[in-house]
């Protein structure tokens, strides 16, 4: 039995792939990496993906609710935007620590292949 992807997941990860890439090019310690470089990194795959596809960053129109105005506007919104930028910090936090994890297993002689 196989498990694929979404299809969004394919635009995303190239993206990412490319984004870690550049800057560890630069920068080549992952520990290093500050929050505000992963969140620089990530509004940057962010605005490829909305140049690709531009419907993520409209509003889908999700924070109009059936009935009373007070719930619905008290309701959090997490439209497509949130979603995807969600999705990219979870790729790239998965890859920097893929990285990180696979150097030092070669370099730490207390670890163990499990």
């Amino acid at each position: 039995m196989s498990y694929d992807y979404p299809e969004l997941y394919y635009r995303v990860y190239p993206k990412v792939i490319d984004t870690v890439n550049r800057h560890l090019s630069s920068n080549p310690a992952v520990d290093s990496i500050t929050d505000e470089e992963i969140e620089s990194m990530i509004d940057e795959v962010y605005m490829k993906m909305v140049k690709e596809c531009p419907e993520i960053h409209e509003d889908p129109l999700e924070r109009r609710g059936r009935g009373n105005r007070v719930k619905s506007a008290q309701r959090p919104f997490f439209g497509r935007g949130r979603l995807v930028r969600d999705l990219i910090t979870i790729i790239l936090i998965s890859e920097l620590l893929r990285r990180h994890h696979s150097r030092n297993f070669w370099n730490d002689p207390y670890t163990y292949p499990w």
